[in-house]
């Protein structure tokens, strides 16, 4: 049962994806531009974490 769980709550985001989309689509060039700026704004950090796991991992891997 708790494998289950992040599917139902992924069926649940990818609804807000695809409003999201939607009002992004119904919007003048400017706001588009700024929409995809913080859509990459938020995904810096998310980045900067993975790479630095993946870097944390590479120090420690055994020789």
């Amino acid at each position: 049962m708790r494998y289950a769980m992040p599917l139902l709550w992924a069926a649940s985001l990818y609804g807000q994806c695809s409003q999201c989309f939607r009002t992004a689509a119904a919007q003048q060039t400017a706001s588009m531009r700024a929409v995809n700026t913080g859509i990459l704004v938020m995904l810096l950090p998310v980045f900067t974490l993975l790479g630095g796991f993946c870097l944390l991992a590479y120090r420690r891997r055994d020789p």
